[in-house]
């Protein structure tokens, strides 16, 4: 029985450890999506300053924008170029991209989604999700500190279940 409850246990913390990862992440490609829309629907002459505003407003650099032109050439934003491989008009997804100004090698992996405008200029949105890791980290670790009580108590459950059955043991023993 204690076993069945331990077992019980790691699940339910592993499910919301999961669960978390999974929202956070869903919550930033939702945010990218909205992001990507409102500077979609402006007009052609406003996109170089929203962005340049959107960038501006980003005091931990974790989000990138870029505007290319349909050859592929940089318009406006901080993205070099686009991230190779990369799906224009899907769903977010997982990108290496270059920030402007900096060096080639150790590009950082973010969570990106890109939309083909009407003039067929290609609009990308991403943002560095480390953050959302950090946070699953520390869940893990209180989950994980958490795992020791709940073991605790299933040991201390199953030896209740275990005096409990012992005693019964007992009883039908004096009876015969």
């Amino acid at each position: 029985m204690a076993a069945v409850f331990a077992v019980f246990m790691i699940a339910m913390f592993g499910f919301i450890y999961w669960k978390i990862d999974g929202y956070l992440i869903m919550r930033s490609d939702r945010m990218l999506a909205q992001q990507l829309y409102f500077i979609a629907v402006l007009p052609d002459s406003r996109r170089a300053d929203a962005i340049s505003d959107h960038l501006g407003q980003d005091s931990r650099g974790v989000q990138y924008a870029g505007l290319f032109d349909p050859a592929g050439n940089r318009l406006a934003g901080n993205l070099k170029e686009l991230p190779q491989g990369f799906s224009v008009d899907g769903a977010a997804q997982a990108a290496r991209v270059a920030r402007v100004g900096q060096s080639s090698g150790g590009d950082p992996l973010v969570r990106a989604v890109g939309r083909r405008l009407e003039n067929g200029d290609v609009l990308v949105m991403g943002r560095n999700v480390d953050e959302t890791r950090e946070i699953s980290s520390v869940v893990g670790q209180a989950l994980a500190l958490g795992l020791l009580p709940a073991l605790c108590l299933c040991l201390l459950a199953g030896a209740w279940l275990s005096v409990r059955a012992q005693r019964r043991v007992e009883e039908v023993n004096q009876r015969v």
